[in-house]
């Protein structure tokens, strides 16, 4: 099994810490196993570590985070540079060519993409490894994960089952019968009722599957080829391109903790100490969370459910239920200092 992680965006919904040159994953402000900081990325290594899989992984990302990445995980990391940033059909395709041609990997390998930064259990590291067998099982061209939803939420993608009756049915996974991505509160609960499940963004396939779409689409399958024709590709995503069109899909259900840290809310409820850096924060303030970089001390005083970050890029102070609005105000920050 090979397992590639895709490490890109720049987190601007964590913003003012997570930017362009600083990206969500890079944060060391998650409380690591021996009360130190660790960061999304330093977490799901030392996660992988424990599942035994270190040594399966690459990560494919653009250049301008290569130097976090090694600072962080090791000059030796094995990564899988991109020339440009295309999405991530491009990226998964790039690797694909890389484990064929340069690393010789056999077409009967399970290959599984993954983000570099959920907030999982170990345990979903284990259901990974696993996915091999899930392919084996069920002959499936995909195995993806599906992690049954806490809420009706509009920001995910949803898993929709042939039928309820095969998710109980089947141990090893079930069939999907097709995807809704982002849908409406109200159809997020319609599809829930129906026994959806969150799409965490894990997937599986046989080497030999992907080079013969990539074969099918005229694409190059060496290495050197596919990154000189790199800036010319489309820039879509691999869920689109490949898997919302693909009819051999089977999905395992993961019942552990699962986290996009996508938003200053969501990141608060796993960060560990209400005041994180130079602060003071007064009893009566309930559910609020004050994260400081800066050298200067920051007050805070009888405030519920507010989110207050500081660094050198900027300060913000939000309800947490607006705290997906930052994306948008620090574009036009980025706006602003480009002219």
């Amino acid at each position: 099994m090979k397992l590639i992680l895709l490490s890109g965006g720049s987190g601007t919904r964590l913003w003012p810490l997570s930017h362009a040159s600083r990206p969500k994953q890079f944060l060391r402000i998650l409380a690591g196993p021996n009360g130190q900081k660790e960061s999304m990325v330093e977490r799901v290594w030392r996660q992988l570590g424990e599942a035994g899989l270190q040594e399966s992984v690459h990560i494919a990302t653009g250049r301008e985070q290569e130097e976090q990445l090694r600072s962080q995980l090791g000059p030796d990391m094995p990564i899988i540079l991109e020339p440009e940033r295309r999405d991530t059909f491009p990226a998964v395709a790039l690797a694909a060519t890389y484990l064929y041609s340069i690393e010789s990997v056999s077409l009967d390998e399970t290959v599984v993409i993954l983000p570099v930064d959920p907030f999982v259990d170990t345990h979903f590291f284990h259901a990974i490894a696993q996915m091999d067998n899930v392919l084996k099982d069920t002959g499936s061209d995909l195995a993806l994960i599906g992690v049954r939803p806490e809420y009706p939420s509009e920001k995910y993608g949803y898993l929709v089952p042939n039928s309820t009756l095969s998710m109980e049915a089947s141990p090893r996974g079930w069939q999907v019968s097709h995807f809704r991505e982002k849908p409406s509160r109200e159809a997020a609960e319609q599809l829930i009722d129906e026994g959806a499940m969150w799409n965490c963004g894990v997937l599986a396939f046989k080497l030999n599957y992907l080079i013969n779409l990539l074969i099918n689409k005229g694409l190059p399958l060496q290495y050197e080829e596919m990154v000189k024709r790199y800036g010319h590709m489309k820039k879509t995503s691999f869920d689109y391109e490949i898997v919302e069109k693909a009819t051999s899909v089977t999905a395992q259900t993961y019942e552990g903790r699962w986290k996009d840290l996508g938003t200053w809310s969501s990141l608060s409820e796993v960060i560990t100490s209400s005041i994180t850096g130079r602060g003071f924060m007064t009893e009566d303030c309930e559910n609020t969370h004050l994260i400081n970089e800066l050298e200067i001390p920051i007050a805070v005083i009888g405030l519920d459910n507010v989110i207050i970050v500081a660094g050198p890029e900027g300060i913000i102070v939000a309800d947490k239920s607006e705290s997906h609005l930052i994306k948008s105000i620090s574009s036009q920050f980025e706006l602003d200092k480009a002219k």
